[in-house]
């Protein structure tokens, strides 16, 4: 019997190369926070068997819990891909800032990982994959967009610790420069792709920019029942990354 996969931001670019392969072992649900953004994943795929549903983490925590009560979903693997800086890339003296980032790149996951963790325990089996940034460990990286990943993966750690005795394997994927559909890296590809290309050989020692493609063998192996041992792990998938100003001017 095929496991249900719950992607929260199913249309982000870095989960769009898996659901072909997903769709091999897995009933899917996928959240989008925007229609057009629907348009991001190809027709063959939108035209499968997948129960797309609006979910927005700007909305309140009530109506996100409402909103997956009456998507009357059962995940047993969830993919948790919503997140960014949101253009706040300097030091914020808005305490707003702080909140708002740490709400969209740890706090909405919690929320909606809580719904189900119940189940999961109860039916001992539960995978739950999270993204973070190699931006925490930049002396160069956004400072409030560091922090609220930093909480993220401490969260990984702890929570993977309480539990793992329940077969719930709780891990995070941490990237470095990664060219996604349409994401900045992606547009500096097409825009300036000789000075994006000079700028790998010098910031990422493989000597390229990666791609989502990249991610897709260690998605699936970490998300899914394969994974018998790695839990509480924050994997670097970095194409070893140097730490310098990774800026495009």
């Amino acid at each position: 019997m095929k496991k249900n996969l719950l992607i929260i931001g199913g249309t982000s670019g870095i989960v769009i190369p898996c659901y072909e392969r997903f769709l091999k072992d897995y009933n899917i649900s996928a959240t989008y926070s925007e229609q057009k953004n629907l348009n991001k994943i190809p027709k063959k795929i939108r035209k499968k068997n997948i129960k797309f549903f609006k979910l927005n983490f700007n909305d309140s925590d009530y109506e996100i819990i409402e909103t997956l009560k009456e998507a009357n979903i059962k995940p047993d693997i969830i993919i948790n891909s919503v997140g960014g800086s949101f253009g706040i890339k300097e030091y914020s003296f808005d305490l707003n800032d702080w909140k708002k980032l740490l709400e969209m790149n740890c706090l909405k996951h919690i929320l909606i990982n809580n719904f189900f963790l119940k189940r999961m325990k109860k039916k001992k089996f539960g995978r739950i994959l999270f993204f973070s940034s190699m931006a925490v460990d930049d002396p160069n990286g956004p400072i409030v967009y560091s922090v609220s990943k930093s909480f993220l993966e401490n969260y990984v750690k702890k929570s993977a610790l309480l539990f793992g005795k329940y077969n719930i394997f709780i891990n995070c994927i941490k990237t470095s420069i990664i060219a996604a559909k349409n994401n900045n890296w992606y547009k500096a590809t097409k825009q300036k792709p000789q000075k994006v290309k000079k700028m790998m050989k010098r910031l990422i020692s493989i000597g390229r920019i990666g791609n989502s493609h990249d991610l897709i063998d260690l998605i699936l192996l970490i998300s899914s029942k394969r994974n018998k041992f790695i839990n509480g792990s924050i994997i670097k998938a970095d194409g070893g990354v140097k730490y310098p100003d990774w800026k495009i001017d």
